[in-house]
């Protein structure tokens, strides 16, 4: 199911690249960023001339979190799954590092909306600034108006158990209801490709900390890991942690399991050589080895436990 990556040959500098003056009107998001058009000539054959793409930095406190966003695309390219694609950038000007992140849908053809925006409808006192009430049950209400009307041109089940396979392999702990969301044609809807990564892959862990840990202290971090919506306003908050809420929705639309086993029908060499290349990239904020030590370290060793979940038959309790 892998879908082949784009890859760079050297980092993307950025600096003579026109600024989308319009793009403060999208104020998602926690970490700075800017939108930037590729020029008409671009660097190498990955980039579309003429395209937006997104310049995301790092938060401040972790200036190699960038990083992130790029081996992120990388496993979701390895999985199969839709992930925009995301490169290492620099801008020689201002000597900022960070993911270049091609934008995902055309403009002037297509429009997005974020899942937030219908929540609120559904749930008046939805808090879009915290989410609290996000939840896969109202999710699903959602989905099942859109496919009974014939527009939803997803098949969303899939979907978002794809998306917590994803979120669970990388660790990420914010697909809030404004990390996905709706891109809208005359005639059809579709399911966002799955956006925003970077707050995964041990990113907040300095690799001079963890260069020392067991095999029991990275259990102990990669079982604490949470998704950031849970399954219903009535489920326990340990319904929450990346494997429970995939084992729930496995268990709840179990014709999803077969192709999120073979999604996850990939071995250590691939997983390990998905990312390799990145650590030759010459930009001030390099792709460290020890930091893709760390990643690949925590990514096999979840790779192990959910394809041990994947192989639960019949699902068990959570």
């Amino acid at each position: 199911m892998c879908i082949p990556p784009k890859t760079q040959i050297a980092a993307f500098d950025v600096a003579s690249w026109e600024v989308d003056a319009e793009f403060g009107v999208f104020p998602q998001g926690a970490r700075a960023k800017d939108a930037v058009f590729a020029p008409d000539s671009p660097p190498e054959p990955v980039i579309i001339p003429g395209r937006r793409y997104l310049f995301k930095r790092s938060r401040q406190n972790y200036p190699d979190q960038f990083w992130a966003e790029v081996v992120a695309y990388r496993i979701g390219c390895l999985l199969g799954v839709e992930v925009p694609p995301a490169f290492a950038a620099w801008n020689s000007n201002t000597k900022i590092c960070a993911s270049l992140i091609e934008w995902f849908y055309v403009d002037g053809q297509e429009t997005f909306m974020w899942g937030g925006e219908f929540l609120q409808q559904m749930r008046p006192e939805f808090d879009r600034k915290r989410g609290s009430l996000h939840n896969l049950k109202d999710i699903s209400a959602l989905m099942r108006l859109w496919t009974r009307l014939k527009i939803l041109h997803t098949d969303w089940r899939q979907w978002w158990v794809d998306a917590l396979l994803f979120d669970a392999l990388i660790g990420n702990t914010d697909r809030h209801q404004d990390n996905w969301g709706f891109v809208f044609r005359p005639d059809s809807i579709r399911l966002s490709p799955l956006f925003d990564n970077g707050t995964s892959l041990g990113h907040e862990r300095l690799t001079e900390k963890v260069a020392q840990w067991s095999n029991a202290d990275m259990d102990r971090y990669i079982k604490r890991g949470c998704h950031h919506l849970k399954w219903s306003m009535d489920e326990p908050t340990l319904t929450k942690r990346h494997l429970n809420l995939l084992r729930k929705a496995l268990s709840e639309w179990p014709q999803t399991r077969q192709t999120a086993k073979q999604r996850m029908d990939f071995s250590e060499m691939e997983l390990a050589k998905a990312f390799d290349d990145l650590t030759e990239l010459d930009v001030p904020v390099c792709f460290s080895v020890e930091r893709r030590s760390f990643m690949l370290r925590l990514l096999r060793r979840r790779h192990e436990l959910l394809k041990e979940l994947l192989n639960e038959y019949p699902a068990t309790h959570y």
